[in-house]
């Protein structure tokens, strides 16, 4: 059974809020890296979340150090070419990721937030203060970096920059792993599109900072249509989704 906690009050209230257009990735950050980030981090605080990494069939990640948690939100890129049985293409994602870590590490209710956090931001990805009301409410205001795609070849290469530490910011290059669907209760997003699925990413060679694996779980909304009928050239789908980044025990 799936906990819902008092947090969906804020949807409520955000009702009230008058709608704004969807924001630029990289936009919603107004929180610049912390000085003090590197202490933030600095301890083992982080490490009282491990336990708590949302269960699932993906493998474990066994042997390494939880080192970052971040809260995604963004939007999923798509492209048609024309054809409307097609199914759509993809050129990635962008996203900032929130600092989920340093929020929940010292959470008693921590086990309890996790499964709602992803559904409740995205559903007020459209009332932008409401958002960020939401996030420093829960202490999850502090931008902990971006998610987006590296080009390269033969394809472009997700990857993570973990700006939040300003001196040799840690950052992931990754190639998908594995994958699960997401479960039946994820929230569908904000047309009921469907919640992408789970992964675990791992190191391509060439991330640095002492990261290598990054796990996306407890996702919401961010599917594409099962074709291109009625979908221009390039499109995008909001999506949430937590971060899980690991690495290499210190």
């Amino acid at each position: 059974m799936r906990l819902v906690t008092c947090s969906g009050a804020f949807l409520a209230l955000a009702t009230l809020a008058p709608a704004v257009n969807a924001l630029p990735s990289f936009g919603w950050g107004q929180n610049q890296p912390r000085e003090d980030a590197v202490t933030a981090y600095g301890g083992n605080d982080i490490s009282k979340l491990a336990k708590y990494l949302p269960s699932s069939n993906l493998p474990k990640p066994d042997g390494l150090e939880l080192k970052f948690v971040g809260l995604g939100i963004g939007t999923q890129n798509y492209t048609c070419n024309g054809d409307k049985s097609a199914a759509p293409g993809t050129t990635g994602a962008l996203a900032t990721l929130y600092d989920m870590g340093s929020g929940l590490a010292n959470d008693p209710m921590a086990a309890w937030k996790l499964a709602s956090v992803t559904g409740l931001a995205l559903s007020l990805y459209n009332y932008h203060e409401s958002l960020m009301w939401y996030l420093n409410s829960q202490g999850y205001q502090d931008v902990l970096g971006h998610h987006f795609f590296t080009p390269g070849t033969p394809s472009s290469v997700p990857t993570f920059l973990i700006s939040k530490i300003q001196q040799n910011p840690p950052v992931a290059y990754v190639a998908k792993k594995d994958n699960v669907t997401a479960p039946a209760w994820a929230f569908k997003g904000l047309s009921g599109e469907g919640a992408i699925p789970w992964l675990r990413l791992v190191d391509n060679g060439k991330s640095s900072g002492g990261v290598n694996t990054v796990y996306r779980v407890e996702t919401a909304g961010g599917n594409a249509t099962p074709n291109c009928e009625n979908r221009p050239a390039h499109w995008e789908v909001p999506y949430a989704a937590q971060y899980w980044v690991y690495g290499p025990k210190s």
